[in-house]
């Protein structure tokens, strides 16, 4: 597969949406699309001979982008096999993979497997289509860490902003126990809130500042909360086009990432796409 942007398409609500995302990814970066439609034959079961062969159902979400971006080339490609395999294995070269976010997994699957599935064998950064965000927002945003956040998570937000025109958000938590030292003592209580907040403020801006400077075009804004990341995250993304997060390799020899407990919960309640950036 060569680079450029890859989408799954199987005819649901969920994975035009993926395609309108995909075709204006590949718009926006000047690369080719590649729509994947994967028949997963069940119990083994083949296809009633009226339905439309999985070769027809790739070149429907082709047809549907092209309309949409003619310029931009678009290829169709059916696999047969589960879709979390056949997206993964086609992303290893990729630049982006654009996934449809069910809201029923169906056969058993809890809310948000197979979206969840095919991110852990992504070789590349992901995004899930969710929420009622369609574009037009014009914010992105990064979720950050406290700690450090990861150069590619940055890298992929700043890159999304610069070329989408838009606005990029930097959130971060911080969530503090307090020792029971404090308890009783308001004044002593909100000094240390205080303190906890500036320094967390300045290692923020300490780490967007080559950003910015690699990126002086880029509108950049830094919102810093108290509370649990994942509910902080998800209140912001209700203003924002996309929210970037990162999800750790797997290791040397092993294509795919942990996606972690903040995108686990971003699929929940997240009111935009997610975007899930490959780190470590």
């Amino acid at each position: 597969m060569e680079s450029g942007v890859v989408v799954g398409y199987d005819q649901g609500p969920s994975s035009e949406r993926a395609i309108d995302l995909a075709v204006e990814e590949a718009a926006r970066r000047g690369v080719e699309l590649t729509v994947i439609h994967a028949l997963h034959h069940h119990h083994g079961k083949a296809e009633a001979s009226s339905a439309p062969t999985a070769r027809d159902v790739a070149e429907q979400g082709a047809e549907r982008a092209r309309a949409a971006h003619p310029g931009v080339p678009t290829h169709a490609v059916s696999v047969e096999g589960s879709a979390p395999a056949a997206l993964g294995a086609a992303s290893a070269e990729a630049d982006l993979l654009v996934v449809g976010h069910r809201e029923r997994g169906g056969f058993g699957l809890r809310y948000g497997d197979v979206a969840l599935r095919t991110v852990a064998r992504a070789g590349c950064p992901a995004v899930i289509v969710q929420g009622a965000a369609d574009g037009g927002r014009g914010v992105v945003l990064a979720a950050m860490e406290v700690g450090e956040t990861p150069e590619e998570v940055l890298e992929f937000a700043f890159g999304e902003a610069a070329r989408r025109g838009a606005r990029l958000k930097a959130v971060s938590a911080l969530e503090m126990l307090w020792p029971f030292a404090y308890a009783g003592d308001r004044g002593q209580l909100r000094h240390a809130s205080d303190q906890a907040g500036e320094r967390a403020g300045a290692a923020l801006e300490e780490r967007l500042r080559p950003w910015r400077a690699r990126h002086p075009d880029v509108v950049v804004e830094c919102e810093l909360d108290q509370g649990d990341p994942a509910v902080v995250l998800a209140h912001a993304t209700a203003h924002a086009d996309l929210i970037v997060v990162g999800g750790r390799r797997r290791g040397e020899h092993h294509q795919g990432m942990h996606h972690g407990a903040i995108a686990d919960a971003l699929l929940q309640h997240a009111d935009c796409p997610i975007a899930v950036v490959p780190h470590g």
